[in-house]
């Protein structure tokens, strides 16, 4: 059972009930223990003081009793008729990791840490303090411009179960403080049991590719994406001198910056190569999503 919860208009003057009411509601049902999937898009309006989720984040563990069979969680399912990806304000995560032991998916969307140089940022994705989580399997978040620190936060979870991680980069207009430095943990096997690996919408996605061939954590995923990036034939043509790129069962190149002729050799590997969209080959490359 799933439920998705939502302000349905953040333009409006008229009060409505907040979705922290609304899970107080929904602790009232006697279903509540049999909901195993929660969704929540637009949490806040034109009249809050706090526009993070940390609201929705904190009325979560408060219900951690009630919702005992919870185990996927989306918070930030916002289209950019509502609220643009980049200023989508999030809050700490680590308290829902904490309160929901038996989570299996967590997905993210926005990470609120760009303020278009008008203020300090004192809210903005985070996992803190960093800890150990049995049975997460699933970590997705997407972004415009992801920061470092919550990469550096990430690698200093430990997450046995971890199979599928997907971060999208970002660019450094909004937010995109990350370089592969921060991703180095990651590419080294700091989750050791991942065969999903997606670093979507970089600006460097060339770097990546020259990091992970050099990587053991290749001989162990089923999938690695690159789509949304930068990757270049430099790039693409250091995964095809990798033997270990046959291990993979696919690989995702869709929307980057590769020539005809590159997607072509591509092709020819004994894998299923994903290569939609592709953006024309220039000399300025740009990841797809960004504001």
């Amino acid at each position: 059972m799933a439920y998705a919860l939502r302000n349905t208009d953040i333009y409006s003057n008229q009060t409505e009930i907040t979705i922290a009411d609304k899970l107080q509601l929904l602790k009232q049902s006697p279903l509540i223990n049999q909901i195993e999937a929660l969704v929540f898009g637009v949490w806040f309006d034109r009249e809050a003081t706090d526009f993070s989720s940390r609201n929705v984040v904190d009325s979560l563990v408060s219900l951690q009793a009630s919702l005992i069979n919870l185990k996927a969680i989306f918070i930030g399912d916002i289209e950019d008729s509502e609220c643009m990806i980049s200023s989508i304000p999030q809050s700490n995560f680590s308290p829902i990791l904490q309160a929901y032991p038996h989570l299996e998916v967590l997905k993210i969307r926005g990470d609120g840490g760009y303020n278009y140089g008008y203020e300090p940022v004192t809210v903005g994705l985070a996992f803190n303090p960093p800890l150990r989580h049995e049975k997460l399997k699933a970590l997705i978040i997407e972004s415009g411009g992801l920061r470092h620190q919550v990469i550096n936060q990430i690698c200093e979870l430990e997450l046995p179960a971890l199979e599928y991680l997907e971060l999208w980069l970002g660019r450094d207009e909004y937010g995109g403080t990350s370089s592969i430095d921060d991703l180095m943990p990651i590419i080294a096997g700091v989750f050791p049991k991942l065969k999903y690996l997606g670093l979507r919408n970089s600006e460097y996605s060339d770097d990546i590719a020259f990091a992970i061939v050099d990587s053991p954590i290749i001989e162990n995923l089923i999938e690695l994406d690159f789509s949304m990036g930068t990757l270049g034939d430099e790039g693409a043509e250091a995964l095809l001198n990798c033997p270990a790129i046959q291990q993979l069962d696919t690989l995702n190149v869709s929307d980057n910056c590769l020539t005809d002729n590159m997607l072509a050799r591509l092709k020819q590997l004994d894998i299923e190569v994903i290569s939609d969209s592709p953006q024309k080959h220039t000399e300025d490359r740009y990841c797809t999503v960004a504001e």
